[in-house]
């Protein structure tokens, strides 16, 4: 079977291919920096036009100014709150627990905003708070709004989602931001101590705002890439925690062998997770993988060439022309993964699977100098919710992995979010 194909749009093609070979090509190459305009067109929205979407020269200046954030030695700082932020998804947990099957996944979309508040814009906000309850629902509408653009952009119809609620949504949003970002100015920008929030852990937003002092950022920039970092922070963490607790309790023999490697780190109970205690899990690791190779995040990447281009041989592509490369169907290749690759294996990442197959197999953060800015954020904070969580929860479910319905938007999403019953584990 073919794994690479193309149409034609007038003039133009457009090439999707979930060939390794290629995909290590368009992502690794200086000629494929370019993102593909017309899939990322839905976040030219005057909010997350950032990183995102940045032409090359730009965004190669950005994310060198917004990488101390997500530096080893930073992230090992955010580890107390990664840790709170568990215990809080925990704790909302806990008081489901014997009341049969429940929707879990607002529970973790609350405190995952709490944490991407936190981190990357340095405050915190009561939960019970009327400001928390608007963000959170002016967030969920925006993302709505966004995946309403997706679909109609396909058809030329983008105009039809520019609708007053989501103009109102925007300039909500865009005013929360601008806010915090005079609220941090008014602290005295030129002072060494608006790089650090707490014990000189840094925050997305004292960065940016140091690179505004140094003219590497504009208030503009600022903006828009603290809102990039939050949004994304947020939107892919929350969606990965849930696709994994619901894969846990779906398979209750996997989750059983996952809850005793826990315990064998921490048979006392946890109070704190540290960034030893990662490395002594990997089955857990194998787990979060294999959940999110059936389920990733974002379904879809793509690449635009800025002068015509040689895709493979005897191939070249126009300029302008652009690749695509579906994340979701290429986890789900037969050719690559098996007659199986449908099903939830979380040994398909034994280290000695993992060695058959091309490394250019599985794409869950993408790869390359532009891949996910922020994995290991995103990977770490997974990873310790999940160890506070299986270490005292148990979870079930009476849905079925084969009766899952996904449904691509700007993240991957559930037609039903499958519910989920909850016990507080004995010991």
């Amino acid at each position: 079977k073919t794994s690479t194909g193309c149409i034609w749009m007038a003039t133009m093609p457009y090439v999707l291919t979930i060939d390794p070979e290629i995909i290590k090509l368009v992502t690794t190459s200086p000629d494929y920096l370019s993102k593909a305009r017309d899939l990322y067109t839905h976040f030219d929205n005057g909010v997350l036009n950032g990183i995102i979407m940045s032409p090359v020269n730009k965004w190669k200046a950005n994310r060198k100014a917004i990488s101390p954030f997500l530096a080893h030695t930073n992230i090992l700082g955010l580890f107390p709150y990664f840790n709170e932020n568990a215990i809080s998804v925990r704790h909302k947990l806990e008081r489901l627990a014997g009341l049969g099957e429940q929707d879990i996944y607002t529970s973790i979309k609350e405190c995952g905003l709490q944490l991407s508040l936190l981190t990357i814009m340095g405050i915190k906000i009561k939960e019970d708070s009327v400001k928390h309850k608007e963000l959170l629902t002016a967030f969920t509408d925006f993302i709505d709004h966004m995946s309403k653009n997706i679909v109609l952009n396909s058809f030329g119809l983008g105009f039809l989602s520019n609708t007053p609620h989501y103009k109102k949504t925007v300039k909500y949003l865009q005013a929360l931001v601008r806010t915090l970002i005079e609220e941090n100015l008014a602290k005295n920008v030129e002072s060494e101590a608006i790089n650090y929030f707490e014990e000189h852990r840094h925050s997305m937003i004292h960065l940016a705002l140091k690179a505004l002092h140094k003219e590497v950022f504009s208030k503009k920039d600022v903006e828009i890439e603290c809102f990039t970092m939050f949004a994304a922070s947020y939107e892919t963490s929350v969606g990965a925690a849930y696709t994994c607790l619901v894969m846990l309790a779906m398979h209750p023999e996997i989750q059983e062998r996952v809850f005793q490697e826990v315990h064998s780190v921490f048979p006392d109970g946890i109070t704190t997770v540290e960034y030893d205690d990662l490395k002594k899990l990997p089955y857990l690791d194998m787990v979060i993988s294999e959940a999110l190779r059936l389920v990733p995040p974002i379904t879809i990447i793509g690449r635009e060439v800025d002068h015509d281009t040689e895709l493979c041989s005897g191939v070249i592509l126009p300029k302008g022309a652009q690749v695509y490369i579906p994340i979701y169907i290429l986890h789900r290749s037969k050719e690559i993964w098996g007659a199986d690759a449908r099903c939830f294996n979380p040994d398909n990442f034994l280290p000695e699977n993992i060695e058959k197959r091309h490394p250019y197999s599985y794409m869950l953060f993408s790869k390359g100098p532009r891949n996910c800015i922020g994995f290991r954020y995103a990977e770490i904070t997974l990873r310790i919710m999940l160890i506070h969580l299986v270490r005292n929860l148990k979870f079930s479910s009476t849905t079925k992995f084969e009766d899952i319905v996904l449904i691509p938007k700007v993240t991957m999403t559930y037609k039903n979010e499958p519910q989920i019953s909850i016990e507080v584990r004995a010991d």
